[in-house]
């Protein structure tokens, strides 16, 4: 009964969302990427990879949780090469992201859309044994109709925030049904076990996993390798490189304010610029301009001027290189987090060494920020002023920064050990389905 209601609302939505959709889809590349997979129209060359009872299908949104389980990913995959393994992400930059790091007899692929007849369809050209998604990527149809197929399901590296929580708890009545249908939800933290089974998952598939984001499965050698070669390439000799990762609009103003201040009185500071939605290129150029800055593009020709220039800010306009600029960087201050959107995976810049500042709205990586709190391995700034202060005393004190990046090196160390006790689980309950 629950799973026609939600049809029926989904339905009525789909329709009444039909312009909306079109006018995104005629003015806007990104949604027109994968239409068709997401309608469940699967190229004759993914369905030739299927192999039957021994596919595997991966799910996760964007980058960041497709980087939280690709290191589950290649361990699964190393374990047992013979299994083909599906990865799906909702997002275009997902998949730009995931495509490239695949085993070539693996898929990569669009998530469909939670559509009754579309899922149908794409489970009959898939049909793989198991689906493990994760955090918190609840499909009712999907999950209605996979478990009807005796496709075993799992919620790894699950997580509710408090203000997801909230929402969920109003539907708990339709939600308790959905999460019957997993073999096992592996939490976060105790917290969010505890969130899920009061929405009723069944209390014998529940277990804290820890968090897969602490398993970095970057090649870290490569990554300094790059670094240094960045460094050759600009002409570095003994700046510090602040890192502005991930940025959503509003950082970007504050980062700029706080550079015009701070180069001229440390001038060996030099700020790089990576928003979130490279889209926003245009809109931060003129931000810098606006400062007396010189934006210079990462994709231009010119690029190694930016360090002979304290007047000149990088903006990186491209996908995928934001970890070997953490590489280069001495400070990172993680975007998403200064205007109330949740923050930032500050786990890679962490795991590489560095410097790490955040604002007050981490709530996507709350229990990760609180850790990194208390073990004084990263700074939260609650304002434009304090971010200004906190790099002040930042750069006035190698020391300072020194001990910082020893203190996230060590936490990130510390906390290894998920991706065994996930995959355990994974190879327990999911490659022999009952």
């Amino acid at each position: 009964m629950m799973i026609l209601l939600y049809n029926i609302c989904l339905s009525l939505g789909f329709l009444v969302g039909i312009p909306y959709f079109l006018f995104q889809f005629f003015f806007h590349k990104r949604y027109r990427a994968g239409l068709a997979e997401r309608l469940g129209f699967i190229s004759k060359e993914k369905r030739a990879k299927v192999r039957l009872g021994k596919t595997i299908w991966f799910h996760a949104v964007s980058v960041g949780e497709a980087s939280a389980i690709y290191s589950l990913y290649k361990t699964f995959k190393e374990k047992y090469p013979h299994m083909v393994v599906v990865f799906s992400t909702t997002t275009q930059t997902g998949q730009e992201w995931i495509t490239p790091k695949l085993y070539s007899e693996d898929i990569p692929l669009y998530f469909p859309l939670d559509l009754y007849w579309v899922i149908q369809r794409v489970l009959k050209q898939i049909k793989p044994l198991s689906f493990i998604a994760v955090e918190t990527e609840i499909w009712p149809n999907f999950w209605w109709l996979a478990h009807r197929q005796k496709i075993a399901l799992a919620l790894v590296n699950g997580r509710l925030s408090d203000r997801s929580f909230k929402g969920y708890s109003k539907i708990s009545f339709f939600l308790k049904p959905v999460l019957n249908k997993l073999s096992i939800l592996s939490c976060q933290t105790p917290e969010d076990a505890a969130r899920f089974l009061r929405l009723g998952a069944p209390q014998e598939r529940v277990i804290v996993g820890g968090n897969l984001k602490f398993e970095i499965p970057t090649d870290h050698s490569e990554l300094h390798a790059k670094a240094l070669q960045l460094k050759k390439q600009f002409g570095m000799t003994s700046q510090v490189v602040l890192v502005g990762g991930s940025t959503h609009a509003g950082e970007e103003e504050i980062l700029i304010h706080c550079y015009e201040k701070l180069c001229k009185e440390f001038p060996f500071l030099r700020l790089i610029l990576a928003p979130r939605h490279p889209e926003r290129v245009s809109e931060i150029q003129q931000l810098i301009q606006h400062q007396n800055l010189v934006p210079i593009l990462e994709s231009e020709e010119n690029q190694s001027s930016w360090i002979a220039n304290d007047r000149s800010v990088l903006v990186i306009d491209g996908i995928g290189k934001l970890p070997q600029y953490y590489a280069l960087a001495t400070l990172v201050f993680m975007g998403k987090s200064l205007t109330g959107h949740g923050g930032q995976n500050l786990l890679e810049p962490a795991a590489l060494g560095k410097v790490i500042l955040f604002g007050p709205y981490m709530e996507n990586f709350k229990a990760i920020a609180l850790e990194f709190l208390e073990e004084n391995a990263a700074l939260e700034v609650k304002n434009e002023l304090m971010l200004e202060e906190t790099l002040r005393k930042l750069l006035s004190s190698e020391s300072l920064r020194k001990q910082s990046e020893m203190k996230a090196q060590e936490l990130v160390n510390r906390n290894k050990g998920a991706l065994i006790l996930n995959l355990k689980q994974i190879e327990k309950h999911l490659l022999w389905p009952r």
